[in-house]
């Protein structure tokens, strides 16, 4: 049911005056979904033809294959490494022993490593005793375990790391996906552009961010230039989220972004597919509701999948209620 609160997510997340149910939309999008797959019997080769106005209201449910192109390299004229008076001299004496060849070049290093190579794990990240150490860890000697990691390299560019916001017992948990910017200068999860759109929904919501939830990411230190955490890094940081779960004991966790649903679904390749449902898993040891939506900087780069992030939204409401 629509209620105020979902009424002023949809005007925190600034879609516009345009209202549209959700039972409409779904609807919508599949029959968008049936239109393209009749086209594609009737005429795999052919144009695709102008959406109707069930698919257009429904454009930003449904996949759009990524658009690929091909390209095209051009020849290049080889040039020949011998000299004029080497060539004269080499058909003047027909007895002259070959030239001896050119030694090859060594081939050119990288200008770069790859982000594996340049932000490696330590073994020492994978012991017993390291992860015995955090799985038994109260809440204070857990956050003072995070302040002194150094199990990946990441650790040494960082300025801060990001334990989280929020203390145990806690109903609901949200989880991102590694520090930014901001969150690595100031030490707290949420508080650049992606934070402040997250704040609008969670105060429209009336969630009150330091009572009603708590916010953690699935990597505590911010990757060099916001890059994706490599699976390394992220298993590496992985036994603190499993012990900061099972401190902080929620009963709804919402998984924002790709890093954080593949946490839940490693097999994961898209959001989609899990959007839209309550997934009911066993979360270190418990039953809880896992509910994934948009990171709030995925929308800020793609305001057109906002309609689908209030549906999350309403999907979370719901869920608490």
């Amino acid at each position: 049911m629509l209620d105020q609160r979902k009424s002023e997510i949809w005007k925190a997340l600034g879609i516009g005056p345009q209202w549209i149910e959700r039972d409409e939309l779904a609807k919508a999008a599949e029959e968008a979904v049936k239109a393209k797959a009749q086209a594609a019997a009737v005429s795999p080769n052919s144009q695709p033809q102008a959406p109707t106005p069930a698919a257009a209201s429904a454009s930003s449910f449904a996949n759009r294959a990524p658009q690929t192109s091909e390209a095209v390299t051009k020849p290049v004229a080889s040039t020949s490494a011998t000299t004029p008076s080497r060539v004269t001299s080499i058909i003047s004496d027909r007895n002259a022993p070959p030239p001896r060849s050119a030694r090859p070049e060594p081939a050119a290093k990288p200008a770069y490593r790859s982000a594996s190579e340049a932000r490696g794990v330590r073994p020492e990240a994978y012991t017993e005793a390291r992860i015995h150490q955090i799985a038994t860890a109260d809440w204070q000697t857990l956050k003072q375990l995070v302040q002194d990691c150094r199990a990946c390299e990441i650790s040494s560019s960082r300025l801060h790391p990001v334990f989280g916001q929020g203390y145990p017992p806690c109903r609901l948990m949200l989880i991102g996906e590694a520090p930014g910017a901001e969150e690595d200068r100031l030490g707290q999860p949420f508080v650049g552009p992606s934070g402040k759109l997250l704040d609008k929904i969670l105060e429209a919501a009336k969630l009150d961010r330091e009572k009603d939830l708590c916010i953690f990411n699935t990597l505590k230190c911010r990757p060099p230039l916001n890059a994706t955490p490599e699976k390394a890094e992220s298993m590496a940081c992985r036994p603190f989220l499993e012990r900061q779960i099972e401190l902080i004991d929620p009963e709804v966790i919402v998984a924002m972004g790709k890093p954080a649903a593949s946490w839940f679904f490693p097999d994961l390749k898209t959001l989609n597919p899990y959007r839209g449902k309550v997934h009911n898993l066993t979360v270190q040891g418990k039953p809880r509701k896992v509910i994934v939506t948009y990171h709030p900087s995925y929308l800020l780069r793609s305001p057109q999948e906002k309609r689908k992030a209030w549906l999350d939204w309403c999907l979370i409401l719901d869920t608490l209620s």
